[in-house]
C-alpha cells in the first residue's frame, strides 16, 4: 500500500512549487503561460506525471500525489516505484520503463496494488516522458460484472439446453410484429433434422403433421386469432424425413397488445413418442390379458366340465347297476376319459406355472446324461391312445439310441407340447415324428398335414398367447410353443416352423446334445 499522505504546513510559495489556483478572473488574467499550464494540470480529472530520462518525477499534479500517497514536494526527484515500492514489477512499472527506453508512447491498462485500475497514456515530450492516468476502477468493475453476468447466463443457457435435450424438448417463439421466429437448438431435431435448418416456416410445420391430426392443429392455431384464446395445447404426429412418425406435444401461450391483437406466440414442444408407444403397449397388454383370462377360463372349464360329467355318469351307473364291476368296459371307458381330461387339465396348469417361472427367471433345469430316443419313443406311445380317439394316424421314426446331456422332464415337455399342438391343429391329418442325428445337432421333427402356418406368422406363434390364425380349430392357451422355445434355447438349441412338402407344418428342433 502507498505510504500515508503527510499534509504540508502552510508556507510561502517557492519557485519549485505549483502556484495556487486563481481566486478571480483578474488573478487568472495575470498568470504566465507556465502558471496557466500548472493551473490546468491541477484542474484535470487525471493524474499527471512528467518523468526525466532516468524515470524520476519532475512534475506532477495533486491527483498524482494522492495516487502515490505522498506530498508532491517529497515525490519530485524520486522514481514512482521508489516512492511506492509495491509498484515494482507491476504492469505500470514495466510499461513505463519500456517507454523511457524506447521513447515511444502508447496506451494501456494497469492495475495498482491497491486494486485500482488505471487507463494510462504515455507520450515523449522533449527530454521528458509525460504520463496521464485516468481512474477507471468503476468502469472496470462494471465490465467485470457484465462479463461475470454474461458467463452466468451462458452457463445457465447451457444447462437449460442440456435439460431441454435430455427431456427431448425445445422452445420456440414467433413475433408477429417483427416476423422473427426463434427456436432453441434442438427444435429441428424433434422434426427429424439432425442439423438446424436455415429457416422454419409455419407451412413446413403444417406439412409435417399427420393428415389425421392436421385439422385439429390448424383449428387451434386459427382460434387464437378468431377469439380470445391465450393458451392452447395439442398432441400430434409428425413425419420425419426418413418416413417415420413421431408424437409431439406442443403447449403455447399468446401475448396480445392493448387492442387484443396477437403480438407474440411462444411455446414448448416435447417428444412423447416413447410415452405413446408405452401407452399403446400397455393397452395391448391389457387387451391380451383380458383375452387370455377369457381363453384360460374357457380352456380350464372344458376338462372340468367333462370330468364332472364323467363322475356323474359313474355315480349314476353305481346307483342303477351296483353290481357292475370296475373292470367293466363301460366303467373303464369312463375312467379313460377322466384320465385324459385330468392330463389335459394338468398340462394347462403346468404351462401357466412355467410361464410364471420364465417371467421371473426361475424356470429350473436338472441336466443329466440320457437317451433322447427313449424319451421320444415313450412320449409317442403315451399319445397313441389320444391320437386314436382323434382319428389321427401317429407314426414315429427314431434313429437311436441318441445319447446326450439334457433335462429329461423338460424335453418330455417339448415333445408333449409339439405332439399336442399337431393333434389339435392338424385337422385330423396324419402326424409324423422323427428323431435323427447325422452331423451336428440332433434334429427332432413333428410334422402334420393340416392347414399349415403362413410365413408371416411363423415367428409370431412362438410368442406368449399366440395361436395359428389359419387353424380350423382354436384351443389351448397359446403358451405351448412359447414354453417349447424357452426350453430349447436353454439347452443351446433352436426351434422353428417351416412349410412341409405336400402341405402342413413341420416343427423342427435342433439340439446340440
Amino acid at each position: 500500500m502507498p505510504p500515508p499522505f503527510v499534509p504540508m504546513k502552510p508556507q510561502e510559495h517557492r519557485a519549485s512549487e505549483r502556484p495556487p489556483l486563481p481566486a478571480t478572473a483578474a488573478d487568472e488574467a495575470g498568470l504566465s503561460p507556465e502558471a496557466r499550464l500548472c493551473v490546468l494540470q491541477e484542474m484535470m480529472e487525471e493524474a499527471f506525471l512528467s518523468l526525466d530520462a532516468h524515470g524520476r518525477i519532475r512534475d506532477l499534479n495533486g491527483r498524482a500525489a494522492m495516487l502515490l500517497g505522498q506530498p508532491a514536494e517529497r515525490l519530485r526527484g524520486q522514481e514512482p516505484w521508489g516512492a511506492w515500492p509495491e509498484l515494482a514489477g507491476t504492469v505500470l512499472h514495466e510499461r513505463l520503463m519500456a517507454a523511457l527506453a524506447t521513447r515511444e508512447g502508447g496506451r494501456f491498462l494497469a492495475e495498482l496494488p491497491s486494486r485500482m485500475w488505471l487507463e494510462v497514456t504515455v507520450r515523449a515530450v522533449g527530454d521528458e516522458t509525460w504520463v496521464l492516468a485516468a481512474d477507471i476502477t468503476r468502469r472496470q468493475q462494471a465490465e467485470s460484472e457484465v462479463a461475470r453476468t454474461e458467463e452466468r447466463f451462458r452457463q445457465v443457457g447451457e444447462r437449460f439446453q442440456v435439460a431441454l435435450e435430455s427431456a427431448q424438448m425445445a422452445v420456440w417463439e414467433t413475433n408477429l410484429a417483427t416476423g422473427h421466429v426463434f427456436r432453441s437448438e434442438g427444435h429441428d431435431r424433434l422434426y427429424g433434422y439432425p442439423e438446424p435448418l436455415t429457416e422454419w416456416t409455419h407451412e413446413r410445420f403444417l406439412a409435417s403433421i399427420h393428415p389425421e391430426d392436421r385439422p385439429e392443429v390448424e383449428a387451434q392455431v386459427a382460434s387464437i386469432f378468431a377469439r380470445d384464446v391465450d393458451a392452447y395445447a395439442s398432441a400430434f404426429r409428425t413425419r420425419w424425413p426418413d418416413g417415420s412418425w413421431h408424437w409431439l406435444i406442443s403447449r403455447a401461450k399468446v401475448i396480445r397488445d392493448a387492442a387484443g391483437n396477437v403480438v407474440v406466440v411462444r411455446g414448448a414442444i416435447l417428444d412423447v413418442t416413447t410415452l405413446k408407444e408405452t401407452e399403446a403397449a400397455l393397452q395391448e397388454a391389457v387387451r391380451t390379458r383380458d383375452d387370455f383370462l377369457s381363453l384360460a377360463s374357457h380352456e380350464l372349464r372344458t376338462p372340468l366340465t367333462s370330468l364332472r360329467l364323467q363322475l356323474q355318469m359313474l355315480r349314476r351307473m353305481a346307483e342303477t347297476t351296483p353290481a357292475e364291476p370296475l373292470a367293466a368296459p363301460k366303467v373303464a371307458a369312463k375312467l379313460d376319459i377322466t384320465e385324459r381330461q385330468l392330463r389335459r387339465l394338468g398340462a394347462l396348469v403346468d404351462n401357466l406355472l412355467d410361464v410364471s417361472r420364465i417371467q421371473t427367471g426361475k424356470l429350473d433345469f436338472q441336466f443329466a446324461d440320457g437317451d433322447l430316443a427313449a424319451v421320444v419313443s415313450d412320449l409317442v406311445a403315451r399319445f397313441a391312445d389320444e391320437a386314436r380317439q382323434a382319428g389321427v394316424t401317429l407314426s414315429v421314426r427314431v434313429d437311436g439310441p441318441v445319447q446326450g446331456r439334457f433335462d429329461r422332464l423338460r424335453l418330455e415337455q417339448v415333445v408333449s407340447n409339439l405332439l399336442a399342438n399337431a393333434l389339435r391343429y392338424g385337422a385330423g391329418s396324419p402326424v409324423r415324428v422323427s428323431l435323427t442325428r447325422e452331423e451336428g445337432p440332433v434334429r427332432l421333427v413333428v410334422r402334420d398335414y393340416g392347414p399349415g402356418v403362413a410365413e408371416k406368422d411363423r415367428e409370431r406363434i412362438f410368442e406368449r398367447f399366440a395361436q395359428n390364425p389359419n387353424a380350423a380349430h382354436k384351443g389351448g392357451l397359446g403358451l405351448g410353443l412359447y414354453i417349447v422355445r424357452q426350453i430349447v434355447e436353454a439347452h443351446g438349441g433352436r426351434v422353428h416352423v417351416e412349410a412341409a412338402p405336400g402341405g402342413g407344418s413341420a416343427f423342427v428342433v435342433d439340439l446340440p446334445l
